[in-house]
């Protein structure tokens, strides 16, 4: 909310209050109105009031690295269309004018691609694309460098950090039309890859990438479905890579739900793995992944299988104010993470979702701590492990 006569307010997901840790917009961030929905502010009393019709409320989007903390503040309204499903945190301007917004910074390297490199990227795509007309992994990275701004398809051509391998899969999750499950603020897609990629193909692309300095590469990025739905593609592609080299970091981004093609990839050579989900309870898990044949225990064997393989695991848990930071799925959190090697990660990042309409289809509603005592809390349970906002491949333990 930003009004010259009345406070900023954000919601923590079932109450309105004064928007809180906020920080300066960090270079990235975008600002963006919620149609349809009155923005809502603190008067003089400090009491929670709509702004009135035609003062719609606005939302920030914040860049990879930081987490919102709190919602943005406005009155619901039940006959509009759903928000486009997106991290929409609170927003504000502080004494000075200068813009606000409730988030926190868990990465200091936060960013996408940097100007100077973006001007690279055209000529490199060129280039790389007249060296291998053939190959058809480098012709769809380059589409999601140039139309989505995935960073991770541009590195392809950059020749740095990780490299996402979509290799079209399936997906398996029917999650509700006002959330999205897949959208990692790294890329923007509309479509899923449209192709299957041979296993030679993918090796091509990613030897090419390790042996060029680059850190890592990565199955099951935004684009893709599930990719443990694509085991004997993803397996031989493993197998093709090792052959070709032994530099760099094979990573998997996935939902878990097959433990037995996990297992396989982890036979296979496959060196760090992010578990994705949005709630440890079976309850909310499988009320908001609606889940399609598979449960949240084959989450958990999926898990159990990867820390007995002994590669590099993480959870990445897609975080909503309001839900995340309510004690009883903090609780199931900590639970599930208790089982984590020493030096496993936590990776947090924002759910994209309509966010009032999620909380609703999440369950049953109950107070919730707040996301700093969330994180506190964390930091303190879970000692063990490094609690992080950037989605990045994890080196071999």
């Amino acid at each position: 909310m930003i009004a010259t006569d009345y406070t900023a307010a954000m919601s923590d997901g079932s109450s309105i209050g004064p928007l809180g840790h906020a920080v300066r917009l960090p270079a990235g961030t975008d600002v963006v109105p919620l149609p349809g929905r009155t923005g809502i502010g603190l008067d003089r009393s400090g009491r929670a009031r709509d702004l009135g019709a035609g003062r719609f409320g606005v939302a920030a989007i914040v860049p990879i690295g930081y987490l919102r903390i709190g919602l943005p503040a406005y009155e619901e309204d039940p006959v509009a269309p759903p928000l486009k499903p997106r991290g929409y945190a609170a927003v504000g301007a502080d004494a000075d004018g200068e813009l606000v917004v409730a988030a926190i910074a868990l990465d200091t390297e936060a960013g996408g691609v940097d100007g100077r490199a973006a001007l690279d990227l055209g000529g490199r795509i060129t280039a790389m694309q007249r060296e291998h007309p053939s190959n058809r992994l480098l012709r769809q990275l380059a589409r999601c460098a140039k139309d989505y701004r995935c960073r991770a398809a541009a590195n392809a051509f950059l020749g740095r950090h990780d490299c996402a391998l979509p290799v079209g899969a399936p997906n398996n999750e029917r999650p509700a039309e006002v959330l999205v499950l897949r959208d990692d603020a790294d890329a923007s897609p509309t479509e899923p890859a449209a192709f299957k990629p041979t296993p030679e193909e993918i090796a091509d692309a990613a030897s090419r990438h390790l042996d060029g300095g680059g850190m890592a590469v990565v199955f099951g990025r935004a684009c893709e479905g599930e990719p443990l739905l694509a085991v004997r593609v993803v397996e031989a592609a493993i197998v093709a890579i090792r052959e070709r080299t032994r530099l760099g970091t094979i990573h998997l981004e996935t939902n878990g739900s097959a433990p037995i093609a996990l297992r396989r990839l982890c036979d296979a050579g496959l060196d760090s793995v992010a578990v994705r989900l949005a709630s440890a309870r079976a309850e909310t898990y499988e009320a908001i992944h609606r889940p399609d044949g598979f449960r949240f225990a084959d989450v958990r064997a999926s898990i159990a299988n990867a820390i007995g393989a002994k590669i590099a695991v993480a959870l990445r848990v897609l975080a909503l104010p309001g839900l995340t930071d309510r004690a009883r799925e903090l609780d199931a959190l900590l639970g599930l993470a208790a089982d984590l090697p020493v030096g496993s990660s936590l990776v947090l990042s924002d759910l994209s979702a309509d966010p009032q309409r999620a909380l609703r289809s999440a369950g049953s509603a109950e107070a919730a701590l707040g996301m700093e005592r969330m994180l506190d809390r964390l930091r303190t349970d879970a000692a063990h492990l490094r609690i992080v906002a950037l989605p990045r491949p994890l080196v071999r333990l």
